[in-house]
């Protein structure tokens, strides 16, 4: 049967690691925009390169085109009123399949942190005021455990 650990942490220690935090925010915040700006450009050359090897494959590989759902390319044809056909692809069957770029994350999004929705960034501002106003060298590991799930 396990027992209960009771340790302390060093309150200068868990400051440090909020501040260093609160600073990596603040980066992600200021890099954003230029993360946001190359994805959609990555995204332009991704809609290039889905379009080229989309066409040479569908030259070279005409036998792999069918109407079923285990046919790599499918045809499914709509009847409604514009008459429109839809090529489905399955991309993971298909090898050398150009890989779609990875969107960057919004940097301090509200979310939910227990009951309340807020940034991350406002939570941990919160938490550093309080540690800094108190005088105990010390905080308890549930305080600590506390504070890491917001890091």
């Amino acid at each position: 049967m396990a027992r209960n650990i009771s340790v302390k942490v060093p309150t200068s220690l868990l400051v440090e690691q909020i501040e260093n935090k609160i600073a990596e925010i603040d980066r992600d915040i200021a890099e954003y925009p230029a993360k946001r700006k190359q994805y959609e450009q990555d995204m332009e050359k991704y809609k290039d390169q889905i379009v080229s090897f989309v066409s040479h494959y569908l030259e070279a590989n005409r036998n792999r085109v069918g109407f079923g759902y285990d046919d790599i390319i499918r045809i499914n044809e709509r009847y409604t009123y514009n008459g429109t056909v839809d090529l489905t692809i399955n991309t993971e069957a298909i090898e050398g399949f150009p890989k779609r770029p990875e969107m960057p994350t919004m940097p301090n999004q509200n979310q939910h942190f227990g009951r309340d929705y807020t940034t991350q960034k406002s939570l941990l501002e919160k938490n550093l005021t309080i540690l800094k106003m108190t005088s105990q060298e010390e905080v308890n590991a549930s305080t600590y455990g506390a504070i890491m799930e917001i890091l």
